[in-house]
């Protein structure tokens, strides 16, 4: 191994900031941690997504079917993109006539077209698969490879610091449903190319490889970015502090290489962000009660659902939902962090890290603080910034998940530590196997692995909970549709509401997008507001309160059901159809009947026609 390599994460009592391997470290040792470290991760990977690999096609993720059911429609998406050479920044096959922003919803191009291969041979449901354990996979990897390079002289630090960042309670949480969130495997590099500016030399180089990374984050998924980019910036300013001596001769090389990045990504998504911002069907700042979704204080010392020490029941009032349970450290890793942290105080980067993670936790408890499912009076700090550009269209609980790789590194940090420093290495390869691991396994060892087991076990990831693949009806899968919707045509499928807006995406997928759909499951402007605040689904109309899973049969005179025809005219709808097992099928039915007339049983659905004017 060389021995130049610079640490970005950690500074020496005399501020040198540069870490040297042993001479003893191999080429061939480097390749053999690098392998086992691979098969680790994978193993894991693979570990957390076993129910789902179990049954390939037939279960989909218990607590977060929707989400699923959108990825596997931005899968099929991708492959019908290829195919056709369509807008792959605007779709009409949801939401018709409207259609769909895909660049202001989750398209994720940078993970569904090179599936694309995948989704064309096997399917949506396994390239999902394929997708979500990659991402744990990738982003763990990803860690290790900067951490080992980088930031510790252990592989088995870097391992450690790598498995916390890609399968920490938070990211399991994501993983029920957001694989684009799980897919962190390039802003290590990002991090380690923004951190590595202060080197002089090559500035255009080092802006256009940034450049690269930070376009392909985007079409992974923005939200992140942005994330890590204030993340970053908050590293940077805590790190200046300390350090302005050293950081300011050094800021002209940094500051035109982030020009160059600057001008670069510009040029490249210039006309992606025009689409997604000023496009049709682009909206301005996340729903209302979206934008509630906070950090719960007593989260941080609980412990997730999705964790081998949590339970459904102690987790569920502390966040909204599984798949946003960020934080849940437990109680036994926030005593360690606060131990970590103050062992290795005199380092800079570890005082920064310790700003920076503070800063995000804060800020995730959202414009006011909870605690224990109670909101408190208590104002949060995220209220000075919750209505200002971008910042309208963050999930402020999501602010936490910038904690997740600040605990990752400090935890590498603290294992490495104690590898390198917790005792002499240079008398271990003397003597007998009992005499060496005698000398290894000093009492700084044995309490410090002691302390990880304690505080890392009770939040080891467990597998994500799957349930039954609900099934399309036999009017689709029997090919049916094909005698009543034309090549294109569009379809409703009844109630309107929640739970048909996903199955119709669902089974729009499964039958390739050959028809297109009124509804589905997308964020896109509230029809009912002017200043185009995002809703999901297609909002509110009259007929869609009509025919939704409303209870009461409704009275429709004729002016209402003219006016009902008409809407569903102007969206130019060819079929309504009805399941059997729908909500309140019977009551909704009727309703139909109302406005269409009677009804046509085909293979296991009722049927509509809308009648031209």
């Amino acid at each position: 191994m060389t021995t130049d390599h610079v640490s970005l994460l950690r500074d020496s009592p005399r501020a040198t900031d540069v870490r040297v391997r042993a001479p003893s470290e191999s080429a061939r040792d480097t390749r053999r941690g690098d392998w086992l470290a691979a098969i680790g991760y994978a193993l894991v990977a693979f570990g957390v997504t076993i129910r789902l690999w179990l049954h390939p096609t037939s279960v989909m993720l218990e607590e977060n079917r929707q989400d699923q059911v959108q990825f596997e429609w931005m899968l099929t998406n991708a492959v019908h993109t290829i195919r056709h050479l369509s807008d792959p920044f605007f779709t009409g096959l949801i939401n018709a006539p409207f259609g769909v922003n895909l660049m202001a919803n989750t398209s994720t191009w940078g993970l569904t077209l090179p599936l694309a291969p995948v989704t064309a041979l096997f399917g949506a449901p396994v390239a999902f698969r394929v997708m979500l354990t990659g991402a744990f996979f990738g982003t763990a990897l990803a860690w290790y490879h900067v951490l080992s390079r980088r930031v510790v002289a252990s592989r088995i630090a870097a391992f450690v610091g790598g498995a916390f960042c890609a399968f920490a309670p938070g990211m399991l949480g994501q993983g029920t449903g957001h694989p684009n969130v799980v897919a962190q495997f390039v802003l290590p590099f990002i991090v380690l190319v923004v951190l590595g500016l202060r080197k002089p030399g090559r500035p255009v180089r080092t802006g256009l490889l940034l450049a690269g990374l930070v376009t392909y984050q985007i079409f992974i998924n923005e939200e992140v970015l942005l994330l890590a980019a204030l993340a970053l910036g908050v590293f940077v300013l805590a790190y200046w502090a300390q350090r302005w001596n050293v950081i300011n001769p050094l800021l002209p090389n940094a500051l035109l290489s982030l020009a160059v990045t600057t001008v670069a990504v510009s040029v490249v998504v210039a006309y992606p962000l025009y689409r997604q911002f000023f496009g049709p069907q682009s909206y301005h700042g996340l729903p209302e009660w979206v934008l509630e979704y906070n950090t719960d204080l007593a989260s941080y010392v609980a412990y997730a659902q999705q964790s081998l020490a949590g339970s459904k029941a102690g987790a569920e009032q502390l966040a909204q939902g599984v798949s946003e349970q960020n934080t849940f450290y437990g109680w036994g890793l926030v005593a360690l962090l606060a131990i970590i942290v103050a062992a290795l105080w005199r380092s800079a980067a570890v005082r920064a890290l310790a700003v920076t993670g503070t800063v995000f936790a804060l800020l995730s408890l959202g414009q006011y603080v909870v605690v224990g499912g109670e909101k408190t009076e208590t104002a949060g700090p995220w209220q000075m910034l919750v209505d200002l550009p971008l910042f309208d269209s963050v999930v402020p609980t999501r602010l936490s998940l910038v904690v997740i790789p600040v605990v990752g590194v400090l935890l590498a940090l603290f294992v490495d530590s104690m590898v390198i420093n917790g005792g002499p290495r240079d008398d271990v390869a003397g003597g007998d196997l009992l005499t060496r691991a005698r000398r290894f396994w000093n009492p700084v060892r044995v309490l410090g692995v002691g302390a990880l087991v304690v505080a890392l076990l009770p939040i080891a990831p467990t597998p994500l909970t799957v349930s039954p693949r609900q099934p399309a009806p036999r009017f689709f899968t029997s090919g049916a549709w094909r005698d009543h919707v034309p090549d294109g045509g569009t379809v409703g499928v009844l109630p309107f509401g929640w739970h048909s807006d996903v199955n119709s995406l669902q089974w729009q997928a499964e039958q390739g997008l050959r028809f297109k759909v009124l509804s589905g499951y997308f964020l896109g402007p509230d029809p009912a507001r002017p200043d185009k605040r995002a809703v999901f689904g297609p909002g509110s109309y009259y007929v869609r309160q009509v025919l939704s899973a409303r209870r009461d049969p409704a009275q429709v005179n004729d002016q209402e059901r003219e006016y009902c025809l008409g809407q569903l005219r102007s969206w130019r709808t060819d079929l309504l159809l009805l399941t059997d097992d729908a909500p309140n099928a019977d009551t909704v039915r009727a309703n139909a009947e109302q406005i269409l007339g009677p009804g046509r049983r085909v293979e296991d659905v009722w049927i509509w026609h809308v009648p031209s004017a």
